[in-house]
């Protein structure tokens, strides 16, 4: 059992593969915001890849467990207690705090995976509606979640190397109608606005479209552009359809890049060909199996673990 002690801004129950097949009724994907480093916490402690694990943003978290734990934190957070990119044994009544690191978010998997029930085939909390995940919100002090049993295999390492230099895009669907070059020719910040369903940029406002859009399919990655000239990336809690112009597109390998960025980060935007975004893709897969085993950590310093924050 897991006990929530301080909730932090944001934490919240995340699969990494979120919501698929429903988009048809209306139905957002959502899922974890950072799906790759959700998947490799997952892989750290020996759960299936879209186990449920803590998303958790901006830091403040504090938990605590009742029994000897696997956790596992990836992504842009940081803790003294449980090192980030690797699985960490730790004792029945162990107090575990995420704090503010690097990134806006982070993912903490438990070996066992965190038990909720699955609605429509994923365990991912859809906050805007309010079902999934535990009991449909974001988690708050006192909250307790039950854990499964954990598997028997090694614990494990990341030694793997994540891309670095500007956010990848390729052609968006209506890049015959506005050029991607504005995009391109000057950094951006995130706005404070952002959030999961998209991070919104601030910069020179960009020109609009000559011609009304019709609403289409919204993916993950989509930079819209809105009236006011500011681009928005579409993030994981996206509405299934948009009716803004779409004139690029993040490639999968870097939107989980995208989404660890915090207000006031600044990015840079680079086209890449719909080959390279395969090859990126491809690449990414790869450094999450970068894995190697993790000698045990020794009694003396579990006991530490237990005893402070």
């Amino acid at each position: 059992m897991i006990e929530i002690l301080e909730a932090g801004p944001l934490t919240s129950i995340q699969g990494a593969v979120g919501r698929r097949g429903w988009r048809h009724l209306g139905v957002p994907v959502g899922g974890a915001a950072d799906a790759w480093s959700a998947r490799l916490a997952n892989r750290l402690v020996g759960n299936p890849d879209d186990a449920a694990v803590l998303e958790i943003t901006l830091g403040g978290l504090v938990l605590t467990v009742d029994r000897p734990t696997r956790l596992a934190l990836t992504g842009g957070l940081a803790s003294m207690t449980v090192p980030a990119n690797e699985a960490r044994g730790i004792r029945a009544g162990a107090l575990v705090r995420i704090d503010l690191g690097d990134g806006a978010r982070g993912y903490l998997a438990v070996g066992g995976g965190i038990v909720v029930e699955s609605v429509l085939g994923s365990t991912s909390t859809d906050l805007r509606t309010g079902f999934g995940g535990f009991e449909g919100r974001a988690l708050r002090t006192g909250d307790r979640l039950p854990v499964g049993a954990a598997s028997a295999r090694t614990a494990l390492r990341w030694t793997g190397v994540e891309p670095a230099g500007p956010i990848r895009i390729v052609a968006g669907p209506h890049a015959h109608q506005l050029s991607s070059d504005g995009l391109r020719t000057h950094p951006w910040r995130i706005s404070s606005r952002s959030d999961r369903t998209g991070a919104r940029l601030e910069g020179p406002a960009l020109p609009p479209a000559d011609e009304g859009i019709e609403s289409i399919g919204l993916p993950a990655g989509a930079i819209q552009l809105p009236p006011d000239g500011q681009p928005i990336i579409a993030l994981a809690d996206r509405p299934v359809t948009g009716g803004y112009p779409v004139p690029a597109v993040v490639i999968g390998a870097d939107l989980g890049r995208v989404a660890r960025l915090r207000p006031g980060d600044e990015l840079r935007l680079a086209t890449v060909s719909m080959e390279e975004a395969r090859g990126a893709l491809r690449a990414a897969e790869k450094e999450l199996a970068a894995l190697e085993p993790l000698d045990a950590v020794d009694d003396d310093e579990l006991r530490w673990v237990g005893s402070h924050e």
